[in-house]
């Protein structure tokens, strides 16, 4: 579905993807690609550590149809996050004065409760091969949106599109939801919604036994209360 340009922020490429009943944000070369590359080095060392653990005999537990592995950034920096590029690069640039913008501009009153938001999720999420995450929305107490940053660590797999629907979930009629957005896996991409919006990974098969080749992504949530994650340091 073809998006609507709403600001021109240097080389970042801000589109509005429209459900025909609610507004997606996708921004493309959405950091620096200075800070970008060294969000990349550092994501691929938490690959590499990640990849140890596999091979240990360690898998995370997760409800049925969520299947992939995830490291918690917030949870791993939280005595010092200043020694994590990529929480300090996913900050600073989330919450800058431009995407204040973007956010207050958009057409959805999810966007722009953003800026008033005090917490956030910092994940690192990790799709191998026959993974994915059936149909669900992000619906908690605290949160207000979501969002997914696509990082390309040399990506050779298929599926793992993002997928959007206009269907209302229900546990009992998961079969019947059809796809409204479907948007492809692109390295720098993100991808904002509304905690309530109908979403899913699409399955994955991946080409190499590499994790580096598999979908991988920096992702969370914007909420506010105070035991939710974490607040935030910059101010606008």
């Amino acid at each position: 579905m073809d998006g609507v340009s709403v600001l021109d922020m240097s080389n970042k490429k801000v589109s509005v993807l429209d459900s025909g009943v609610f507004p997606i944000l996708k921004i493309e070369n959405f950091l620096p690609e200075d800070e970008y590359e060294e969000v990349k080095k550092e994501v691929k060392s938490k690959i590499k550590e990640l990849d140890t653990m596999i091979k240990s005999g360690w898998k995370p537990k997760f409800d049925e149809g969520r299947n992939f592995y995830r490291l918690y950034l917030d949870n791993l920096y939280k005595e010092d996050r200043s020694k994590s590029k990529t929480l300090l690069a996913i900050e600073k640039n989330l919450f800058s004065k431009d995407m204040m913008e973007v956010f207050s501009s958009m057409p959805e009153t999810a966007f722009r409760m953003i800026p008033f938001t005090t917490t956030y999720e910092t994940d690192l999420t990790v799709y191998t091969n026959d993974d994915g995450y059936s149909w669900h929305n992000d619906v908690g107490s605290s949160r207000i949106a979501n969002y997914v940053l696509m990082i390309d660590l040399g990506m050779k797999f298929e599926g793992g599109h993002t997928q959007i629907s206009n269907s209302k979930y229900e546990w009992l009629k998961e079969n019947n939801i059809d796809v409204d957005i479907d948007i492809k896996p692109k390295g720098n991409q993100l991808i904002v919604m509304p905690m309530w919006v109908t979403h899913r990974v699409s399955p994955i098969k991946t080409k190499t036994e590499n994790l580096e080749n598999s979908r991988i992504t920096i992702n969370g949530h914007f909420g506010f209360l105070e035991g939710f994650s974490r607040k935030r340091s910059i101010t606008e």
